[in-house]
């Protein structure tokens, strides 16, 4: 596939990143806990439930009908099947830069980089294979909706000695309660405070999106 582009053309450089030369780790936290990183609106500025529908909608209009019937299934089954028929354009997928930075700086000094999205599994793979320092995806498989009190069940049981989370909506907070650190994204406000009075280690990212290019 190809590549995606980053949101910007500069890579940020977080401050606080871990590294094998000396510097501070990741919010203080050992590199033995992976960095999870949420997908739509974190690692990229848009959602890929609806760019599937809508990159099907332009061939199709009566996907609408079909996508009622879908849901009715449930949210998981609804994303399965858009994922099956989508066509995106994966070069126009922008990653946020300032996550990017991080992940492949922390990837580097030896931290595990895992995706952990709503999003299902077979756009989530895709996205994945293009970016190397991604180690594992953790996503919708058709039945099970992987967001909110979902996503975080399922990271404490995978990884019980603890991960460091990075989001944008409130629907994290669920998850960030249980993280051993905090990393918002783009996030409003309000998500931050809440965020923050979690009482954990947290950092604070501005997402630096930019327009999409033809």
């Amino acid at each position: 596939m190809t590549k995606p582009r980053l949101a910007g053309d500069d890579i940020a450089k977080p401050q606080d990143a871990s590294r094998t030369d000396g510097l501070s780790p990741l919010l203080g936290l050992p590199a033995s806990l992976p960095l999870v990183l949420d997908l739509d609106g974190t690692l990229i500025t848009g959602d890929l439930l609806y760019l599937s529908f809508f990159s099907i909608l332009r061939r199709n209009p009566l996907i609408v009908v079909s996508c009622a019937a879908w849901l009715t299934r449930g949210r998981a089954a609804l994303k399965r099947r858009l994922a099956q028929r989508q066509h995106i354009d994966w070069s126009r997928i922008e990653l946020h830069q300032d996550v990017v930075a991080l992940a492949e700086r922390e990837n580097a000094a030896g931290r595990r980089i895992v995706l952990a999205t709503a999003a299902d599994a077979l756009l989530a793979r895709k996205l994945a294979s293009g970016l190397p320092w991604i180690d594992q995806v953790l996503a919708s498989d058709g039945e099970h909706n992987l967001k909110g009190a979902n996503k975080a069940d399922l990271l404490r049981k995978t990884f019980p000695e603890g991960f460091i989370y990075a989001g944008d909506s409130a629907s994290d907070l669920a998850v960030w309660a249980h993280a051993a650190g905090i990393i918002t994204v783009n996030a409003r406000e309000a998500v931050r405070a809440a965020a923050a009075g979690l009482g954990r280690p947290t950092l604070h990212l501005q997402g630096r999106a930019a327009a999409a290019k033809s």
